[in-house]
C-alpha cells in the first residue's frame, strides 16, 4: 500500500472516530438552560474526513497516471 493512501485511510479514520465520540458523548441542557455538547469533534471530524477524501482521490488519480504512462 502507496504511503499516501495509508494516510487518508487514517485520516478516514480519525474523522469517523471524531464523529463517533461525539455521537457517544451526545448533548444535553444543563439546569441553567444552557445546551452542553462536544461541538469540536463535529467539526474535526468533518475536516478530517475532507482532508482524507482528498488525499484519497490524489492517491488514485496518481495511480492511475502511472499506470497510464507505463502502459503507453
Amino acid at each position: 500500500m502507496r504511503k499516501l493512501t495509508l494516510i487518508s485511510l487514517l485520516l478516514l479514520g480519525l474523522g469517523l472516530a471524531l464523529w463517533a465520540g461525539y455521537a457517544v458523548q451526545g448533548s444535553y441542557v444543563d439546569e441553567d438552560g444552557v445546551l452542553q455538547e462536544h461541538f469540536h469533534l463535529l467539526a474535526l471530524g468533518w475536516v478530517f474526513t475532507f482532508a482524507g477524501a482528498v488525499a484519497l482521490m490524489g492517491s488514485l488519480v496518481s495511480k492511475f497516471m502511472k499506470q497510464r504512462t507505463t502502459s503507453e
